[in-house]
């Protein structure tokens, strides 16, 4: 008997030895959200096995002191995110945790419904005051802020990455991968930041920012980092949409937020004596342009004090995985809350799930607040313009350790190594050459010493007339010449046997304040009709993939001289002066040059002064060595110009007088999308050949051009006086949303419409359609209609597109239908 109590005390003793005995244990931690890195105040904390937990602070903040613990699982959750788990056996004493919690649903999570909603109560009493605590409607504030935007490369398999031919000889930059901070370890890759002086006033309407420092390392433009000053990137969450990615969301205090979100106030808690609700947002339907979070607001002022949004994997966005806002708000006095720190986080993958994905990270900090000061009033008076950024002279020259006080926080671990990497990474020849070779593969051209080639995709081509085409272009850079560019180009037909080129020089006399450039020209070159208004240059070799059968297209001979002035006049408006001279032949399916005559000169020659005025409020330009490209504005762009034709001018042939008039603009209106709109019209006074009449835009390609009537052919329809009105409504998800295949592939749906009135006078029609060649519309309008599917793959885009008027009684028996594609890049 005491053989068989000893053997069971054996057991016993054995299978308990396998589990953890009973201890007394202390430890703390953090939890904090994964994306934004902000503590989560007030999440649940608890053991699986014991039940025992609590809450965390308004900190993130947890400690436990158990006396007799054994093994357990340690459960995180809050409303929102992923429950985390964490098993815990031999944790040691004093252990110091931090949890990340994940964005998501949790499993078995049950949403109440009560007959007296409190999350739409609370969300109408924040309404009443959100006049009273949107900033935009103070009278006038201004802030010092500090922008920081780091940029990590996740999902890097360093140990492939060092065997890479390409990059085996930078292998020191993965001594930088951070596997603490992320559930996934990250290579930290760049790192910009800027200092600026901010201010608004209400009325009249004026901003006004002073960007005061900025640091790039390796990529010093002042142009591009005006474009990361605070005027950009301002989200304010008491407006009716934020603007993510040149998208508008709607907030979740828009005037008729209710309509598209499902509002609830799972707990409330005191924070500091004073009591705020747990305010909960999600969308009401998948697929809409809406965020999903929370938000902390306090009791009876409804001051929102902290708020997370985020952009699920249902939003309608390409290449990114997801996009966290949060903003931190405290009160300046017992009626004001302002902004005092917010940060914008996303996460672009351009592949599928394990793909490279590069990490975003913008912080902004924000101190000096002033608010209604008369002393702003007084600054505003000298401002003249809505908006107005400057940068100082300085603006990249900041020293280092100017930097270390400048800031208004220090420099993390890994943002201190972004800055020693690139900077080992600019001194080294390899890395040089690695940039130089890449630039030249996507962009086309190559700096070689003092001058530049490219692009190499124009270096061959075909048509009709010349058979095989080789071109060859030249350049300078700035290394010759800061303010001069020169370039030219030399191309050879294996059909024709004729050379043919161009040689240019631009001047920039100013480039600040107002720009002042020249610009002279000699081309002689044969003008196929793809370069005229579209995206695909006619020595494109991309081009002769897509162009279409059977039809007869035509082709001139130009021999061009141009001289031309821009100047910018100030306040959005600029004038282009030209002075030109251009004799054309005719090469193919066009009338002869032997079919005009001329009293004077020689025929389908040319001297034509002209002057171009344009006005573009608030216009955006990023600048590189030599151009400006526009980035766009809010606002209509005009543009009006007159030109005329003089006779006896190096055997010119012609008197005429121009006019046409263009007014276009991109509206945002949300939150139905987008409404693109160009109208146009024009006249012509005088007798001359089709060179010089309106030609409208045709489109000889399968490749979708959106400023051309796609189903017209080149040449085919002349004017001396037209008009038009050209629209795409760009809805967004629209009505695929609705189809939960669709909605997963993020298609999405437009509409085109294109209308062009125009007629020849008898005279013109006279000289030019002898042979029947040219039409005219005479009075009748010309119409396309289409719509299509945009977004497929993420970057391509299908055009179904429908003539409806004029008839093919009239017309002939040209397509009433046609089937385009076109490529953009586009979020």
């Amino acid at each position: 008997m005491n053989i068989f109590r000893h053997c069971i005390s054996l057991l016993v003793f054995i299978f308990f030895s396998t589990q953890s005995f009973a201890q007394p244990i202390s430890f703390s931690g953090t939890v904090i959200d994964g994306h934004t890195k902000e503590p989560v105040s007030f999440a649940s904390v608890y053991f699986a096995r014991s039940g025992i937990g609590k809450s965390t602070d308004s900190a993130g903040h947890f400690s436990f002191t158990l006396n007799n613990f054994k093994d357990d699982t340690l459960k995180v959750s809050f409303i929102g995110f992923e429950i985390y788990k964490m098993p815990i056996t031999h944790l040691q004493n004093n252990t110091s945790l931090k949890i990340q919690l994940e964005r998501g649903t949790a499993k078995g999570e049950v949403i109440i419904k009560a007959k007296w909603n409190r999350g739409l109560y609370l969300w109408k009493k924040i309404m009443t005051k959100k006049k009273q605590y949107n900033r935009y409607d103070l009278g006038n504030f201004s802030y010092e802020a500090y922008n920081k935007l780091e940029i990590d490369i996740k999902n890097f398999n360093a140990d492939k990455a060092k065997k890479n031919f390409l990059l085996k000889n930078f292998s020191f930059i993965f001594d930088n991968m951070d596997s603490t901070s992320e559930a996934a370890p990250f290579l930290p890759a760049y790192l910009i930041e800027s200092l600026s002086d901010y201010a608004y006033q209400k009325n009249p309407k004026k901003f006004y920012e002073n960007i005061k420092a900025s640091q790039t390392k390796g990529f010093n433009n002042e142009s591009f980092s005006k474009l990361l000053g605070v005027m950009n990137q301002n989200v304010s969450i008491y407006s009716n949409f934020v603007n993510v990615m040149d998208k508008d969301f709607i907030s979740p205090f828009n005037d008729n937020a209710d309509a598209y979100y499902i509002f609830t106030v799972p707990d409330t808690q005191v924070v500091n004596g004073g009591k705020q609700y747990h305010f909960v947002f999600r969308p009401k339907r998948a697929g809409q342009n809406t965020f999903e979070g929370d938000a902390w607001v306090t009791e009876k002022t409804y001051q929102i004090r902290k708020i997370s949004m985020y952009l699920g994997k249902e939003a309608n966005i390409n290449f990114i995985d997801r996009i966290s806002v949060f903003q931190e708000y405290i009160p300046i006095n017992d009626s004001v809350i302002f902004l005092n720190r917010d940060k914008f986080f996303a996460d672009f993958r351009v592949l599928g799930k394990n793909s490279l994905t590069l990490i975003g990270r913008k912080t902004t900090s924000y101190k000096d607040i002033v608010i209604n000061s008369d002393s702003l009033t007084a600054t505003f008076k000298d401002q003249h313009i809505e908006e107005l950024v400057k940068t100082e002279k300085s603006v990249v020259q900041n020293s280092d350790s100017a930097w270390t006080s400048l800031r208004h926080d220090t420099l993390s671990k890994n943002e201190k190594a972004i800055y020693t990497t690139i900077d080992k990474l600019m001194e080294m020849p390899k890395f040089k050459k690695l940039q130089t070779n890449l630039k030249f593969l996507f962009g086309g051209y190559r700096n070689i010493g003092k001058f530049e080639i490219g692009p190499w995709f124009n270096w061959i081509s075909a048509d009709t007339v010349q058979g095989t085409r080789l071109r060859f272009d030249l350049g300078t850079n700035k290394k010759l010449f800061k303010n001069v560019y020169l370039h030219g180009y030399l191309a050879y037909g294996f059909r024709d046997k004729r050379f043919k080129g161009q040689a240019e020089a631009y001047w920039l006399l100013q480039r600040e304040p107002k720009r002042i450039r020249l610009h002279l020209s000699y081309q002689n070159d044969v003008d196929n009709g793809i370069s005229q208004v579209g995206e695909v240059s006619q020595d494109n070799i991309f081009s002769l993939a897509i162009r279409k059968p059977r039809n007869y297209r035509k082709f001139i001979n130009v021999k061009d001289y141009r001289f031309d002035v821009f100047s910018d006049l100030g306040k959005g408006f600029s004038s282009e002066l030209f002075v030109s001279h251009r004799q054309y032949t005719p090469l193919l399916n066009l009338p002869t040059l032997s079919s005009f005559t001329a009293n004077s000169g020689t025929p389908l020659t040319n001297f034509e002064l002209a002057l171009k005025l344009r006005f573009a409020y608030l216009e955006r330009f990023i600048e590189t060595d030599y151009n400006r490209y526009s980035i766009g504005t809010k606002y209509p762009i005009v543009e009006a110009m007159f030109a005329k034709g003089i006779a006896g001018v190096f055997n010119s042939a012609y008197n005429y007088t121009k006019y046409s008039l263009l007014i276009k603009d991109m509206m945002k209106i949300s939150p139905y999308g987008t409404l693109y709109y160009r109208v146009y019209g024009g006249k012509i006074n005088g007798a001359m050949p089709f060179t010089n009449l309106e030609n409208h835009p045709g489109n000889d390609l399968f490749y979708y051009n959106p400023f051309a009537f796609n189903l017209m052919n080149r040449f085919e329809y002349l004017s001396d006086k037209y008009a038009g009105i050209n629209m795409e409504h760009n809805i967004g998800s629209g009505l695929f949303r609705f189809i939960p295949l669709t909605r997963k592939l993020k298609w999405r749906q437009f509409y085109t419409a294109k209308t062009l009135w125009g007629s020849l006078s008898a005279e013109n029609t006279a000289i030019n359609n002898k042979a029947g060649t040219f039409k005219t519309l005479n009075g009748k309008t010309y119409i396309e209609v289409g719509t299509g599917i945009d977004n497929i793959f993420k970057v391509f885009r299908l055009d179904f597109v429908w003539r409806l008027s004029p008839s093919s009684s009239y017309a002939g028996s040209g397509s009433k239908f046609g089937i385009f594609g076109s490529f953009q890049i586009q979020f």
